[in-house]
């Protein structure tokens, strides 16, 4: 059995696991500048921890083994989407970062499913300004 591609190296469709400001419908339809029609499902991402610090106005991840964070699996979001979301998460300046990830996703049942995706953690820009 062949294995599954990353989503998106066939698609142009991507799903992202959101955390924080983006789990708000309003907020991601702002970003986009549409409404998002693809399913939103509660899932958990692995070995990252969520931090809220008062040195920083929202939310980030880092990696961190044994932890896992709570949040929400968009799926199916456009090129052009993901070029909102890229310049809405100031990716260029390194506040965040963009990369791929799996997700326990839960749907229907009482097991999670495990899809690839991609996250917003910490850039480089963000962790040099916490760290002062």
């Amino acid at each position: 059995m062949k294995p599954e591609p990353h989503l998106g190296a066939t698609s142009p469709r991507r799903h992202l696991f959101v955390y924080g400001s983006l789990v708000e419908p309003g907020c991601l339809e702002a970003v986009i500048g549409h409404p998002h029609a693809g399913e939103r499902l509660a899932a958990q991402l692995a070995n990252y921890q969520r931090i809220q610090s008062p040195a920083y106005a929202y939310p980030y991840v880092v990696p961190a083994p044994g932890a896992w964070v709570d949040g929400v699996l968009l799926m199916d979001l456009s090129p052009c989407d993901m070029q909102a979301l890229d310049r809405y998460e100031e990716v260029e300046s390194g506040t965040y970062r963009r990369e791929a990830v799996e997700v326990d996703v839960w749907g229907c049942g009482p097991r999670p499913t495990r899809l690839r995706a991609d996250v917003y953690a910490a850039g480089h820009h963000l962790l040099a300004s916490i760290a002062r």
